[in-house]
């Protein structure tokens, strides 16, 4: 079972890190490829690249045919189709992911690579063999709208785990998991308690997912 992990923890204060690391600890030595988005950074959708991109849908250019413009997103989409599993990680910024997580699904949600029309009209997604699991720690409670000066927040004002959701739902994804970890800045013990509870939710999905490898993984450290 082949893991990548995605992952954009530009301050090292982030609390997404601690979850991170309980999944790490959790899959113990199991191997995982990291691709960490502070250090290749995805492309954007330039004029010239969109160019190109419908160029391919429209078949103008060859699908498989290498296009220096499409190059890195073309790489980055070659590495999620080789994956089982997707972990992708991240702080929430004003509700939503970072623009740099934002880049990487828009270069790996190609036409014809992890999604394409579907014969009565649409669109189906053609990653239906995978699993994603979405780690996000924010520093308010955003999902149930207990924060906010005059009530302003409500459920809808968290579009960070559930706009990944969506990206997945979209390529088809067989199975989709999201561990929010909320009120980060609170003081006390709101905000360890809910981080806890976060890492345990990571842990328990690891099990579900590879508890037949991490038995495997234990029986061949006692030989």
């Amino acid at each position: 079972m082949k893991t990548l992990l995605v992952q954009y923890i530009p301050n090292k204060r982030s609390k997404t890190k601690v979850l991170i690391d309980a999944f790490r600890q959790a899959i113990g030595d199991m191997e995982i490829e990291v691709l960490d988005l502070c250090n290749d950074v995805p492309d954007l959708f330039s004029p010239a690249a969109l160019e190109a991109y419908y160029a391919r849908i429209d078949g103008d250019i060859e699908h498989g045919v290498p296009v220096p413009v499409l190059a890195k997103m073309d790489r980055m989409t070659a590495q999620l189709k080789a994956c089982d599993i997707v972990v992708v990680a991240f702080p929430m910024y004003n509700f939503s992911m970072p623009a740099t997580v934002k880049a990487w699904f828009d270069s790996v949600m190609l036409h014809g690579d992890t999604f394409t029309n579907h014969p009565r009209g649409g669109y189906r997604g053609l990653m239906t063999d995978k699993k994603a699991l979405i780690l996000v720690a924010a520093s308010g409670t955003y999902s149930t709208g207990s924060d906010g000066i005059g009530g302003l927040f409500g459920p809808t004002w968290e579009h960070a785990v559930s706009l990944a959701q969506t990206e997945f739902r979209f390529m088809g994804f067989a199975d989709i998991r999201g561990v929010l970890a909320e009120s980060m800045a609170r003081r006390g013990e709101i905000a360890q308690r809910n981080l806890n509870q976060a890492a345990e939710q990571v842990r328990s999905i690891v099990q579900e997912w590879y508890g037949s490898e991490l038995v495997t993984q234990e029986l061949a450290a006692t030989v």
